[in-house]
């Protein structure tokens, strides 16, 4: 068939068969819906490039100006045939005929077309391209004009590349904004220094050089991170945000160390992050101080040291101005001053001298030494006190107040609040690890909250009593502003009896709640008079003990919590009492991870108060449900707790008498200490000389835990010694510590069968409780579960303080989904029951399920799975079954790529996503809900960004010391997710 569009294809020609998948330039237009030259042109250049390159591999910017180039030829031909067109109508009505039209326009004026065109056209004296021509002359015109002797900065000088500029139909057509002009012209200027200087800068690029280069003051500039901080913004999760949201562990209280926020790195980076501090900016402010024999004025300064000294130049080179000079030395009107309600002697008063500027200063012991200003004998002012050291420490908080954008005073207080709630500080002050963390936390809480940095600073450490300017300092703002009486609260460091009753403290009392929006009662004031006294081990009208009122308040108003609700939040999430970290706050060492500190508890509290929040729940109703309140639980519940009390007082009364044990003489027993940290460990007993019967009752019930009419001796030895293996031990030298468990075990075995009978009673009722006919649900398998660990948690009960061990039963009773008002059905409950790996895969196969807030989150994460994705608690159990075949053997690749199908099915996500996030866990498959829960969080935070799931994990991966290509890929991707 011949070519019915000649011009069309011949306006490229293909020197190459297209590849493979691809097509020719024919099959491109085509598809494109492009059938002529007028089709092509009506596009710009960009437009038709890229709309190419989709199907095609030609040069289509060649093509495109050829079909320019016929454009013109075939608009020029119908001009000129246009111009006679009126004569020829006239021929043919009347071919015979001799007898003159009229006159015409056409006929009376013969104009030679040739030499006109359009206005759009990029010929016509009119066009945009014209336009452009003529301003450029009469810029140079101008140039020419001036009578100035200075030298000029022409055109040429300022836009080098305008005289190799093309002019055509694209470049006049096409939109440039303004900043793409300035970036390649500044680029060009650049490149051409460092190719000047190609010894220095070797071949780093332009991007390169900036983000290391460290004067002028605006740099270092980091492109690629740059890009990061303007990408992530709005609802977006930010840098080290991101590390939060798709953290492998959450803080759900059953964890020792502290995982929160680690997903490559250590959480201590996630908070580095959150400053928003690049890499090459992390750097420069943590970097050892210069000293007299290394120092690095120029490339800091750009001028050496003498010169700096006068204050003029020292403005030059630092881009300050005279007012902000004075702020960053605190002199002039900000000069601090101290609370006239803080008497000096309980004050350290040397710090009024340094106040704002003990940073700049580092180490001083009074007014004297301090940096100033004063005139030499010139007249010119100089700097007075300078030192190598204390120009690095001015341009470094110059710098970083630029980055962070907080007053001198306000930035100085906040680091100095955080070396002094480190453990152990150093002598000089420097901005280390813990520096970094504080001003990342605080930037997450000041854009989240609204936490101010005066505010910050009080809860690090203590309430400022200093204030600069006309604003008082914070602690009269907090305890003395617009005071309800006659008398402001002072710190005379007098002792406070909150329970005094007369009319002095009274008065403080009732000050101290006005200012601080607590009511005299036991569950507020009272409540944080009691911590603070517990934990702190006084009460006086000082700032370490108001400091401490205020900081439990504040952090509870900030997450919209009671002073009790925050503190017993706190204990629920960490291993530990961590609220206390509310009285007396601490940072670890600067670089460590562990334990938990202060801002790890903040960043805790940020993701459960969220999640209490998006989850329509409370702190109470929490506590409710885990029966950790004092509030009475409902009927059903208090009957079961009363039934199981009874079984373990009935055990109790059976156990072998204390006479028998003492009879036998046997070692002292010390509890042991090297035992293996487990997520859920099992039951402990109380090791003491007189809890052996206790020992033997759990050892019995190891080797017979069903607890059969007959049992072997055999069997009922071995489950002994188990016990007396993992929970005791006799003496440190492994040999003898050995010989003495044979030795007791021997002793004991008389008595093992006698207590074993004395036990058997036991056996029905417990069968009796926790069993229920009326749901044939319950199996054989189900309910020999039930009794096995009912059996060992009734008896570790019986060595306990208290019976809330006896709540955990809870969960094997029948009817437990309604009684506990659990988020799930109890078809799926008996299967966690069985296999409770399927929830937490760090749950051992075997252990039991207790009642926590690890599994009540991830019973409410199962349900918040059906209810987000419409699908089935089925299969979700089904895909748990797949996902943990038994027995696990041979190369699991192909399981794990049958399980990110089932995924994809389920979430309605692509599995090639799915598999970059499940490489990331342990088994490269998800196996559990604590899994699946993760997985879940970054399928969110994937819609939420825009990015794919391989590059929201290479963004955990970034910290300062990752190299510039993965900050750039990052950087790149972050940009080009962007909706416009």
């Amino acid at each position: 068939m011949p070519d019915s569009l000649p011009l069309l294809h011949s306006l490229i020609d293909p020197q190459t068969p297209p590849a493979e998948g691809r097509h020719d330039f024919k099959q491109t237009m085509a598809a494109l819906n492009l059938h002529s030259v007028f089709d092509i042109i009506r596009l710009s250049r960009t437009e038709f490039i890229e709309q190419v390159a989709q199907h095609c591999d030609d040069d289509a910017g060649q093509a495109y100006d050829n079909a320019c180039g016929y454009a013109a030829q075939l608009e020029f031909l119908h001009r000129e045939q246009a111009s006679f067109s009126a004569d020829e109508p006239r021929h043919k009505r009347s071919p015979d005929s001799e007898t003159d039209a009229g006159p015409t326009y056409a006929a009376l004026f013969k104009e030679n077309w040739s030499a006109f065109c359009e206005a759009s056209s990029i010929a016509a004296l009119d066009s945009p391209a014209a336009y452009l021509r003529a301003l450029h002359l009469f810029a140079e015109q101008v140039e020419k004009s001036g009578k100035g002797t200075r030298k000029r900065n022409t055109l040429a000088i300022r836009r080098p590349t305008l005289k190799s500029m093309v002019i055509d139909n694209s470049s006049v057509s096409r939109q440039l904004p303004m900043l793409t002009i300035v970036n390649e012209t500044l680029n060009e200027h650049l490149q051409t220094h460092l190719n000047q200087n190609s010894d220095v800068y070797k071949s780093k690029s332009v991007n390169e050089v900036l983000a290391i280069t460290r004067y002028p003051f605006d740099l270092p500039f980091d492109l690629a991170h740059q890009q990061c901080l303007l990408g992530l913004t709005d609802n977006k999760p930010r840098l080290g945000e991101l590390n939060y949201r798709l953290s492998l562990s959450l803080p759900l209280g059953q964890l020792s160390s502290n995982a929160y926020g680690k997903v490559h790195h250590e959480a201590y980076e996630a908070q580095r992050l959150l400053s928003e501090l690049s890499p090459e900016q992390q750097t420069l402010l943590t970097e050892p101080f210069w000293t007299a024999s290394k120092s690095a004025f120029d490339a800091h300064y750009g001028s050496g040291e003498t010169e700096l000294n006068k204050l003029a130049h020292f403005l030059q080179q630092t881009g300050l101005t005279s007012t902000q000079a004075d702020e960053l030395l605190a002199r002039g009107k900000y000069l601090p001053y101290l609370s006239n309600n803080t008497p000096s002697a309980p004050i350290n008063t040397d710090l009024t001298h340094f106040y704002g500027v003990c940073y700049v200063n580092g180490t001083g012991s009074n007014s004297s030494t301090r940096l100033d200003l004063k005139a030499n004998e010139n007249g010119q002012i100089v700097l007075m006190n300078s030192t190598v050291e204390r120009f690095d420490r001015l341009q470094r908080m110059i710098r970083l107040q630029r980055w962070i954008k907080l007053p001198y005073a306000q930035l100085d207080n906040l680091m100095l609040s955080a070396r002094l709630c480190e453990e152990n500080p150093g002598v000089t002050f420097a901005i280390n690890d813990n520096t970094l963390r504080v001003l990342g936390v605080y930037r997450y809480l000041n854009r989240r909250y609204g936490l101010q940095a005066e505010e910050f600073s009080a809860l690090l450490y203590q309430l400022p009593v200093h204030a600069v300017g006309n604003i008082d300092s914070l602690f009269d703002r907090v305890f003395n502003q617009g005071q309800l009486n006659e008398h402001p609260l002072q710190l005379d460091n007098s002792p406070l009896n909150p329970d005094a009753t007369d009319i002095a403290t009274q008065t403080v009392l009732y000050q101290i709640c006005a200012a601080l929006g607590l009511s005299n009662t036991a569950e507020s004031l009272g409540f944080v008079v009691e911590r603070t006294q517990q934990i702190n081990g006084y009460l006086k009208k000082d700032l370490t003990t108001l400091s401490a009122f205020y900081r439990q308040t504040r952090i509870a108003n900030l997450f919209g919590l009671t002073v009790m609700e925050c503190a017993y939040l706190a204990d629920m999430l960490g291993a530990a009492n961590t609220s206390e970290q509310w009285v007396k706050p601490g940072l670890r060492i600067s670089g460590s991870n562990a334990p938990a500190d202060f801002l790890d508890v903040l960043m805790q509290m940020d993701w459960a108060v969220n999640w209490l929040k998006s989850n329509g729940s409370s702190v109470q109703q929490l506590r409710y449900q885990l029966l950790l309140s004092n509030a009475p639980q409902n009927s059903l519940i208090s009957e079961q707790l009363k039934k199981l009390g009874e079984l373990r007082d009935d055990i109790k009364a059976r156990l072998i008498p204390q006479a028998e044990i003492e009879a036998l003489n046997l070692p002292v027993a010390n509890a042991r200490t090297k035992a293996r940290a487990k997520l859920n460990p099992g039951p402990k007993v109380p090791l003491a000389p007189h809890s052996w019967s206790n020992l033997i009752a759990l050892g019995l019930i190891r080797g017979q835990p069903q607890l059969e009419p007959q049992a072997s001796l055999s069997d009922l030895k071995r489950g002994l010694s188990l016990v007396i293996s993992d929970h005791v031990e006799f003496d440190t030298d492994t040999k003898i510590d050995q010989q003495l468990k044979d030795k007791v075990l021997q002793d004991l075995e008389p008595l093992l069968l006698p207590a074993y009978q004395r036990l058997q009673p036991v056996a029905e009722h417990i069968t009796q409780l926790f069993k229920d006919s009326s749901h044939v649900s319950d199996t054989r398998l189900l309910l020999k579960l039930r009794f096995k660990f009912a059996t060992r948690q009734l008896i570790s009960a019986l060595g306990r303080p208290h019976s809330h061990g006896l709540k955990h039963l809870l969960l094997l009773l029948p009817d437990a989904d309604s009684s506990l008002q659990l988020p799930l059905t109890r078809e799926a409950l008996q299967l966690f029951l069985q296999k409770p790996h399927w929830l937490d895969s760090h749950n051992d196969h075997h252990s039991m399920l207790k009642l926590t807030l690890s599994t009540l989150y991830f019973f409410q994460q199962f349900n918040h799975c059906i209810t987000t994705y419409a699908v089935t608690q089925d299969v979700l159990l089904k895909y748990f079954e797949v996902s943990n075949p038994e027995p696990a053997t041979g190369d699991t690749t192909l399981l794990a790529a049958d399980c990110n199908k089932l995924l994809g099915a389920i979430l309605n996500w692509d599995p090639k996503e799915i598999e970059g996030f499940v490489n990331r866990l342990p088994a490269k498959r998800v196996r559990s809900m604590q899994e699946l829960e993760w997985l879940m969080r970054g399928h969110d935070t994937a819609t939420i960004t825009g990015l794919s799931s391989k590059l929201l994990l290479t963004a955990t991966h970034l910290n300062a010391h990752i190299p510039h290509p993965d900050w750039q890929l990052v950087g790149k991707a972050v940009i080009a997710a962007q909706k416009p």
